[in-house]
C-alpha cells in the first residue's frame, strides 16, 4: 500500500494545487484506509486509495470554500489526465466489485459465467465440459447474470 504513497500524494498535490495541503490530505487518506482495512478483511486497492483520497479534497474544498484548483506543471508531462484517471479508476472498481460478486455464485452457475463471458468458449463447448446439456448451460448463465444483476444494483444503494 505505501508504493502507492507518491502517486497518492501527487494526485492530492494536482487536485489541491498545495503541497503542504496534499500532503496532509495523503496522510488522512492513509488513516482512513488503514482505519477502513481493520474493520474489514479486504485487500486495500489502489482505485481505494485514489477514491478516499479524491473524497478528502472534495470534502476540504466544501469546508473551506476556498480551495482553487492550479495547474500544476507536472500535468504537461504526464500522459494521463485526470478524467483518464477517474475513468480507469471507475472501471478497475467495477471489475473488483464484479469479481466480488462472481464469487457469491453457485459453483455451477459460476463456471458457466466465467467459461462464456470471460473464457470465450460457446454453449455447447461449455456443456460438453460440464457434462450437462447446453439448455442447462443457457439456464446456469441466465441465473448468473441475474444474481449478478441483483447483487451489484443492492450494493450501489
Amino acid at each position: 500500500m505505501l508504493e502507492y504513497y507518491d502517486e497518492i500524494m501527487g494526485y492530492t498535490q494536482r487536485l489541491t494545487g498545495d503541497k503542504i495541503l496534499a500532503q496532509d490530505l495523503t496522510q488522512e487518506t492513509y488513516a482512513k484506509v488503514l482505519e477502513a482495512s481493520k474493520k474489514s478483511n479486504t485487500i486495500i486497492q489502489k482505485a481505494f486509495l485514489y477514491k478516499v483520497a479524491l473524497n478528502l479534497v472534495i470534502d476540504k474544498a466544501r469546508k473551506d470554500k476556498i480551495l482553487t484548483q492550479t495547474p500544476y506543471e507536472e500535468e504537461k508531462h504526464c500522459g494521463c489526465t485526470s478524467q483518464n484517471t477517474e475513468e480507469i479508476l471507475d472501471e478497475q472498481m467495477r471489475q473488483e466489485t464484479l469479481k466480488a460478486c462472481i464469487k457469491n455464485l453457485s459453483p455451477q452457475n459460476k463456471k458457466a459465467f466465467v467459461l462464456y463471458y470471460y473464457k470465450g468458449y460457446s454453449r455447447q463447448e461449455i456443456a460438453q465440459m460440464m457434462g450437462i446439456s447446453a439448455n442447462a448451460v443457457e439456464k446456469n448463465i441466465a441465473r448468473a447474470v441475474l444474481q449478478l444483476k441483483e447483487q451489484i444494483t443492492k450494493d450501489d444503494r
